[in-house]
Formats: structure tokens, sequence, C-alpha cells
């Protein structure tokens, strides 16, 4: 028999846990410590860039953003190495211009505001911001909170207003 250490109720030297309070009993610990997991030496996968698959968030240091625009051939290669706002040009005094102007894809008919969405990376992701938009930014139809950073992934779908966007990595 094997007493629990947190209750003291005798348990037979067969079970792990206590019956009584379910603490785990001593000789399951020293069958823990003799199996325990031991530390691999992880110098061997030093310098091997991730694989990437189809929705990773793995976004390297040579990759590019392709923004696909629904319902148009068209698409647009950005390099993400400082915050990127996408939005429409205007001709608002005070109001900053954003640094990709979405007018030629409709974004005014399609209810893009003038600084709509950020893109910026962070470390090996790309994260999308919405900027208080007044339609709103969707990512997988999910609507995005205002000033909230979201993970991209390849192949995820962004709308600002009614202007779809697919996202792939290159």
């Amino acid at each position: 028999m094997q007493v629990c250490p947190h209750c003291g109720r005798q348990n037979p030297d067969t079970d792990a846990y206590c019956y009584s309070c379910g603490h785990i009993l001593p000789n399951a610990l020293a069958d823990l410590e003799r199996d325990g997991t031991g530390l691999l030496d992880d110098t061997l996968y030093e310098g091997i860039e991730p694989r990437r698959r189809w929705g990773t968030a793995y976004f390297d240091r040579r990759s590019k953003l392709q923004l696909h625009f629904r319902d148009s051939d068209e698409v647009l290669v950005l390099d993400v190495d400082r915050e990127i706002i996408l939005g429409r040009a205007h001709n608002e005094p005070g109001i900053p211009q954003p640094d990709v102007d979405l007018s030629p894809y409709g974004a005014l008919e399609k209810g893009v505001s003038r600084n709509h969405l950020a893109l910026m990376r962070d470390h090996d992701t790309v994260v999308v911001t919405d900027m208080g938009s007044a339609n709103s930014t969707y990512l997988n139809g999910q609507r995005l909170m205002p000033y909230e950073p979201r993970i991209l992934r390849d192949n995820d779908e962004l709308r600002l207003g009614r202007l779809v966007i697919r996202v792939s990595f290159s």
C-alpha cells in the first residue's frame, strides 16, 4: 500500500492516483521521473527554414504578399518590411494618404475607407489590423475588431467593406 501525500489515505501500490482526492501517488511520480522526457540536441535543425504549407502563417524574409482581387484578374504584390496602410486616395487635408491606393479596384464604390487596413510584419508572420474603418474588415468571414491585430495566413480572404481580396504568400 502507498500513502497519498495530499490526504494521507491508503491506496494500492498499482494505483497512480488517490481514490479519495485524485492526487498523483508516489509510485506514479517515481515512474514519471524514471521515464521522463530527455532534452534533444536541436543543433541539427539550426538554419533550416520551415516548409510552407497551405494555410500557414509563416512569412519569411524573402516572402512577398500577393493580393488577388475578386472579379478581377488583377494581382498586387507587396513587400511587407514595414507597416503598410491600405485604403483609397483622397483630397482630405490633415488625413494621411494610404501607402496602397485601392481605388483602381473599385474601393470607393465598395466602401473602402481612406485608411482602412494596416499590414505589418511581426517576426515571421504578417498581422492585419482594421484601422477603425466605416464598413469594417472581415478575415475569413469574421469581423475584425478595430485596432486589434490578427495573424494573416496564406490563402486567407480579406473583405474591406465589399472589396474581397484573397491573400497568398510567395
